[in-house]
């Protein structure tokens, strides 16, 4: 099964704009795919230059699809999340 790793950067100015924007994003996501798991963390210390390092973590029962993936890139582009969001697929170690 593949997990999906999104990080990025926010600006401890902008840390509860980008909360309030995850949380939407997190809603639509939700309506789309109920059964989509969602987890969403952050570094517990800034780096030096005031930016925090947010985390979404992405599984589905049924296994993440290019679909899904895809749509959740651009419902982060449309909703205005922030756009250097790095993504990384993994896959257990042990099965």
């Amino acid at each position: 099964m593949l997990t999906l790793f999104v990080y990025y950067k926010v600006p401890l100015a902008e840390h509860d704009d980008c909360l309030s924007l995850v949380t939407q994003f997190e809603a639509a996501l939700q309506l789309k795919w109920p059964e989509l798991e969602i987890e969403i963390a952050q570094r517990p210390i800034p780096s030096a230059e005031g930016l925090e390092t947010w985390m979404e973590i992405y599984r589905y029962p049924a296994g993440l699809t290019e679909e899904i993936m895809a749509s959740i890139g651009q419902l982060a582009t449309d909703l205005g999340l922030p756009p250097k969001r790095a993504s990384e697929v993994f896959i257990p170690v042990r099965r």
